[in-house]
Formats: C-alpha cells, sequence, structure tokens
C-alpha cells in the first residue's frame, strides 16, 4: 500500500511540474501586467556581447520570473504564508497596523555603473549629487525656486511597523542637514508624519503615493512658502468623489490579497470644465533641404484635470492629469481677472494631485524629469514662467541621478 501512495504522490509531482513547464511554453507573453502596473520582460534577444557580459542570462531570468504561469496567485499564496509565518514582510514589503503597507527595498543608486537593488541602504554621494544640483540651479535661478521632496510612505508611516526607522531617519536628515540653509527648499517631511500618526489619511495603505488629502496638505505647504497663503482653498469648498476599490502598486508587490482597498478621492470646484489639460510630444519632420526638424505637438487634451476611464482600470491614480508624460499643460480657459501667473513643475508622479490644486491659481507647465526634461531654465524661458517647482519624491532620489541633471 505504502509503495502505490509512493508512487501517485511522484506521478502527481510529475503532472504538477511539467503542468506549469507545458503551460509556460504554450501560453502566450504578456507585455504588460497591469496589476503591478509595469512592463514584463519578454524573451530577451540572443547576441554574442549580450551572452559574454551577462546580459542575456539576466534577462533570462527576468523573462522567468515575469512569465512564469499563474504568477500573481503564488505571489499571493506567499504573502499567506509569510503571515502565517509572522515575518510581516513579503517581496521587500512591509505589513503593518492597520493593513498599512510600504516599500522597504529600493534599487539604490550610486552612478550608472553601480545599482544596488533591492537593499534599504542609500548612497549618501548620490544624493548629496542631487543637493548639490538644487544649490547650483537656485544660485543662477533668476525666478523664485522651490523645491520639495515628499517622503516614501516608509518614512511617514513608519509607526505603523515594527521595522526600525534609523535609515529614513538618517536619510531625511542628511537632506535636512544640507539644504536647511536653503531658501529654496521647502520640508513637509514632519508635518506628513505627524498627521499620519494623528490618524489623517495622507498616505496609501496599498500604493506608494499620497493621498488627495496628503497633496493638498502639500499645495497647502507651497502657497505659504510664496506667501499667498490667504489665497488657498479651504477644504471644505471642494465636492469629494469617493471610489472605494483602489489597489495601489504596493499591494500588488506585497501579495498580501487579503488587505482592503483604499479609498481615492477626487476633489472638484463646480467651475473645473473651464480648464484645460494638454498633453505634448516631440515629433521629428524633414524639411526641404533634408535637415531633421523637431516640432512640439499636442497629442491629447481634455477638460478639467481628470482623466476618468482610469477609474475602470487598476492603475486609478493614473486618473490625475492622465498619468505621467514627458511634458503635458495646464491652462485656465475661463474669463481672467488680469494675468494668471504661471509656473514650471518639474516632477515624478506625486505632483500629479498637487497640480490640480495649483491649477486653480497658475496657469502650469509640467515636465517630467525621468524623460530627461532636465533644462528647467530652457523650459522657463520657452513658457515664459514666473516660478519653478521642482517636486520629486524621496524614492526617485534614492533609485536615479535625475535631479542631479537639472540646469
Amino acid at each position: 500500500m505504502k509503495k502505490l501512495s509512493d508512487k501517485i504522490l511522484i506521478i502527481l509531482f510529475v503532472l504538477f511540474i511539467g503542468g506549469f513547464g507545458m503551460a509556460f511554453f504554450i501560453l502566450p507573453d504578456n507585455d504588460f501586467s497591469e496589476e503591478e502596473n509595469r512592463y514584463l520582460q519578454t524573451f530577451p534577444d540572443f547576441g554574442i556581447d549580450e551572452l559574454i557580459n551577462g546580459d542575456f542570462t539576466e534577462n533570462m531570468n527576468s523573462y522567468y520570473a515575469d512569465q512564469f504561469p499563474w504568477r500573481n496567485g503564488l505571489v499571493g499564496i506567499k504573502g499567506v504564508c509569510e503571515t502565517i509565518a509572522l515575518k510581516g514582510e513579503n517581496n521587500g514589503v512591509l505589513l503593518g497596523k492597520g493593513g498599512q503597507l510600504a516599500v522597504r527595498l529600493f534599487d539604490a543608486y550610486k552612478d550608472r555603473h553601480t545599482v544596488v537593488e533591492d537593499t534599504d541602504y542609500f548612497f549618501s554621494e548620490n544624493i548629496l549629487r542631487a543637493i548639490d544640483a538644487v544649490k547650483k540651479f537656485e544660485q543662477n535661478c533668476d525666478i523664485p525656486f522651490t523645491v520639495m521632496i515628499p517622503p516614501r510612505t516608509v518614512d511617514v508611516a513608519k509607526s505603523a511597523f515594527l521595522y526600525p526607522d534609523e535609515l529614513s531617519e538618517r536619510l531625511q536628515g542628511l537632506l535636512d542637514e544640507n539644504l536647511s540653509d536653503s531658501a529654496s527648499y521647502l520640508n513637509i517631511s514632519r508635518i506628513l508624519t505627524d498627521l499620519y500618526d494623528s490618524g489623517e489619511y495622507v498616505y496609501y495603505r496599498t500604493d506608494h503615493h499620497w493621498t488627495t488629502k496628503g497633496a493638498y496638505v502639500a499645495y497647502s505647504e507651497i502657497m505659504k512658502k510664496w506667501g499667498m497663503e490667504d489665497l488657498v482653498i479651504d477644504e471644505s469648498e471642494f465636492k469629494k468623489e469617493t471610489v472605494t476599490d483602489f489597489y495601489g502598486t504596493t499591494w500588488s508587490r506585497a501579495g498580501y490579497k487579503f488587505i482592503s482597498p483604499d479609498s481615492l478621492e477626487i476633489w472638484t470646484l463646480p467651475d473645473d470644465d473651464l480648464y484645460v489639460t494638454t498633453v505634448y510630444d516631440s515629433k521629428n519632420t524633414v524639411d526641404d533641404k533634408g535637415n531633421t526638424v523637431t516640432e512640439k505637438v499636442s497629442v491629447k487634451s481634455f477638460t478639467s484635470f481628470y482623466n476618468r476611464e482610469y477609474l475602470l482600470k487598476k492603475d486609478k491614480y493614473s486618473v490625475f492629469l492622465d498619468g505621467t508624460h514627458a511634458e503635458m499643460t495646464v491652462t485656465y480657459e475661463g474669463n481672467r481677472e488680469g494675468e494668471r501667473e504661471k509656473i514650471l513643475i518639474a516632477k515624478d508622479s506625486f505632483a500629479n494631485p498637487v497640480v490640480t490644486f495649483l491649477a486653480r491659481h497658475f496657469d502650469i507647465v509640467v515636465v517630467n524629469l525621468a524623460s530627461g526634461m532636465c533644462d528647467l531654465t530652457a523650459y522657463a524661458q520657452e513658457y515664459d514662467c514666473d516660478r519653478i517647482l521642482v517636486l520629486y519624491n524621496l524614492e526617485n532620489l534614492v533609485e536615479n541621478d535625475n535631479l542631479a541633471n537639472i540646469k
């Protein structure tokens, strides 16, 4: 009897492994994961150089990991097992009180030759290069300039976790120590942390961004920095539309499928349809003399600041400004009483909901630092801007050198 049970167990094991192997080759590859909101590794191109330098094998490992059958379900099972084992972490994501999630592990950028993946460490020299670039830009900028570096969820929501916060404190301290003497620096880390600890919903539980309330706090502090606190629109004036089934990218990475969704809010005013958001792209054409000419073309335009099509998708955060684009403008098309100031915002996705508040007071030009839009002086001159705001999350400061390239 024992031999029969052993044979059955072996057969089931072979069928299980063989089934996954066959499914891997039969099922088509997916280019994009809506759940994780990222592009997946497809089968890499083979080349001798790629094989020698290790790129091919590295990409193959990523290919197997990204295209493995029933990947999302297995990640979820792993998350449950880690929870049962009381580890409080899965795939580099912490699980804290009240279902709060926060990414713990990042890809620490040192230089273009050195990036340490999945670490809670950061390279001080990379942070200092960015700080130096901010200070130099401030010295050379002939119009008002402000820089805000929003903290990560793991920095704001640290009270929800048992994980020690020494590295968060050290990272924020590095910024404060080297930027405290800069008139351009606006630090709201402590404000957000205090609000979170008091129970305010300023950062999502399942996503790495701040909530609309968190963005409103940032908007209010920016206006105060500019001496315009009297113009801040009171929160009570907004109509709040709530979407209750928002799962962010942190939830997708963590695999904690049992965590309840976030609530995403859209704050509107009656005159929102008088604003126009326009997305631009660069198009290369050849003139009569055979020269390549790059021109800017509008590829999308819509009223207000929201593309509600995203509310039907998993990536609901992209409802703000239609997600991230290289270059955008937000303008008021109603009756103007006097000339509105125009501001340039160089940013990452944290700025998107903030723009919806600042647009009530200013015409806005938006450029994405991750797209290489780092010549802020040129953009400010091109659009005749009156102010420049850099709004770039601390996670990106750790993971790349885009802020260090501003000029």
